[in-house]
């Protein structure tokens, strides 16, 4: 039985662009910052149709609810999966089926006959992919990378996701204007190309574990292992506090430029990618911020940093400083939870890695949906910007009493 790691595990120092010595990762991250982009054109484009076609908050909540059950009910056992078997080839099936259904959504709007049904069935079966796709892209950045450079791959794979975030939008933006949101499912499907081709050429070594325990047996193994881990359990709940309150406000951003901005395209647009701007930003610092100050106190500071400005962001009703502070509450959130990621990552053994990697991706597509079916249904009660208020405020405050019950995290190097 793997003891549990010390709170305070050294990490190797090293630099931020080191895992790009690699030449696996590096083909791994060209083709992901090209699918990803493509990922993000979708996302804004079927937030903006489902608006459209419902001019419902709830709706937008539906959706996102659909998208994130799957990874409820199967993340825990994709665990299990992710540990037993090659991540290179169950990536390879994820994103296929992933291209298939971004191309089947394309379909439905080119022929002009999509409902908001089609786009919740459609979410739910990308939910299904997601909850085996999300561990497995976490956990093969140590089968591309070695422990030894972890931290690097790490941070380069969020510089890599929030720099799609910046680019995806930017051109959903463009095309919604221009083509419709027809074009932008199109290119999605598409750009899952680039990254297929790159897995398929990249060589990666797997070492199957092992292991007598039945399925269920090492799903508890590593349930147990989380549970009494002295940060992991806390960083987990951190996690999961996170999607269910704070990180939800994305998921009302067309609701909020439509009703309060009184910009469904443009400021969409706009606020989704100063949220990438930020959020690029605190990837790139992330590393050296957490080795200035000590990565348990950038946690710490964020969560309260974030707290603050989703708070201020729900009182604007001018593009120019919504986005503006979008782009600091996209800094705040992804500093903070690329921080978790990586103490995370540094203190769980390798044969845990698959499956508490899958308990957060359990912890964002999991549990978030949930928050955000409570805060479409409470937006049409008392107002969007007042309800994603409230939820930022409950998210915070249950951050920080995680984190003062918590000495162990604070501490962390």
């Amino acid at each position: 039985m793997t003891t549990l790691a010390h709170p305070q595990t050294r990490r190797v120092e090293t630099g931020t662009l080191s895992a790009l010595h690699y030449h696996n990762f590096r083909l791994y991250f060209f083709g992901q910052i090209i699918s990803l982009s493509g990922t993000w054109m979708q996302v804004i484009a079927q937030g903006w149709l489902v608006f459209h076609l419902t001019q419902s908050e709830l709706w937008l909540g539906v959706v996102a609810c659909a998208a994130g059950l799957p990874s409820l009910l199967l993340s825990p056992f994709a665990g299990v999966i992710v540990d037993r078997y090659p991540r290179r080839s169950i990536l390879i099936i994820s994103q296929t089926a992933q291209m298939l259904l971004a191309f089947t959504l394309a379909a439905l709007t080119f022929a002009d006959v999509v409902q908001a049904y089609h786009i919740v069935v459609l979410a739910f079966l990308l939910g299904v992919t997601n909850a085996i796709d999300a561990p497995s892209r976490q956990s093969i950045i140590v089968d591309l990378v070695g422990h030894k450079d972890l931290s690097s791959g790490i941070a380069l794979n969020a510089i890599m996701f929030n720099a799609s975030r910046i680019v995806g939008p930017a051109i959903a933006g463009i095309m919604l204007n221009q083509v419709g949101p027809a074009w932008c499912f199109a290119f999605n499907g598409t750009s899952f190309l680039a990254v297929i081709a790159m897995l398929i050429i990249m060589r990666v070594e797997f070492t199957p574990r092992t292991n007598t325990l039945s399925p269920l047996r090492r799903l508890q193994e590593g349930l147990q292992f989380s549970r009494r881990h002295p940060t992991i359990a806390p960083l987990l709940l951190l996690a999961v506090t996170a999607a269910i309150f704070i990180s939800n406000i994305s998921t009302m951003l067309p609701a909020f430029a439509d009703l309060v901005l009184n910009s469904p395209v443009d400021g969409f647009a706009a606020m989704s990618t100063g949220l990438g701007v930020g959020a690029l930003v605190a990837a790139v610092s992330v590393t050296p911020l957490g080795r200035r100050f000590g990565r348990g106190r950038v946690v710490m500071t964020m969560s309260g940093f974030v707290t603050t400005i989703g708070l201020i962001v729900t009182r604007m009703t001018q593009i120019t400083p919504a986005v503006g502070l979008m782009s600091l509450f996209g800094f705040g959130i992804i500093l903070q939870f690329v921080t978790v990621n990586t103490l995370i990552q540094d203190q769980v053994p390798d044969e845990f890695r698959g499956r508490v990697m899958s308990l957060y991706t359990l912890a964002w597509f999991g549990f978030a949906p949930f928050g955000a079916l409570a805060l479409g249904f409470i937006a049409g009660l008392v107002g969007t910007a007042n309800a994603m208020a409230l939820f930022t405020l409950v998210g915070g405050s249950i951050s920080m009493i995680i984190l003062w019950r918590s000495r162990a995290v604070r501490q962390l190097l």
